[in-house]
């Protein structure tokens, strides 16, 4: 098993209750499973608060992962972030280059994750939860895929992760609109 440092698991939508989505319940159990495997001595789940919801998705995953016994201690939230690149971005900043980092995501959203690791200079490498239904994981694959060259487009302007990040953000409904 690769060394690992810190598992980083990468947030999902929270459904209109605040509950977690399919997806993000089996990020939560591969997460799990890895840290059983490498024994990481830090988990970081990530994922603010977005729109129409009430609670964060890094709070929410943390208690999925103390319900499924990782203890309190390990857990570090970076609970602001709301896209990938800020996820990423994010947890550089808390990290920095030398931490050996593995991404937790649904495996249609590894290119992605694994793309922004890379733009902020992120040591990581890639652990997939696998999606079973094959059409919406083709079909998010797709919406991901576009949403990536777009960020591709705003990277071939010469902007930063931070003002891509901005630029992203000024076009996502705020929580109060």
């Amino acid at each position: 098993m690769e060394k690992t440092d810190v598992i980083l698991v990468l947030g999902h939508r929270l459904l209109p209750d605040d509950t977690p989505s399919e997806d993000l319940k089996r990020r939560i159990d591969k997460a799990v499973e890895l840290w059983k495997q490498t024994g990481a001595p830090l988990i970081m789940p990530c994922g603010g608060l977005t729109r129409d919801r009430h609670r964060t998705e890094a709070e929410v995953m943390k208690e999925m992962l103390t319900a499924r016994g990782v203890p309190g201690e390990i857990i570090q939230l970076e609970d602001q972030s709301r896209i990938t690149l800020e996820n990423m971005q994010n947890a550089y900043d808390l990290l920095g280059p030398e931490k050996r980092v593995a991404v937790v995501s649904s495996d249609y959203h590894m290119d992605m994750a694994m793309n922004d690791c890379r733009a902020v200079g992120l040591n990581a490498y890639g652990v997939g939860a696998e999606t079973p239904d094959k059409a919406y994981r083709d079909k998010n694959r797709a919406l991901l895929n576009h949403f990536e060259e777009k960020l591709n487009e705003l990277r071939g302007q010469g902007l930063s992760n931070r003002q891509i990040i901005q630029t992203v953000m000024e076009h996502i409904p705020k929580q109060d609109d």
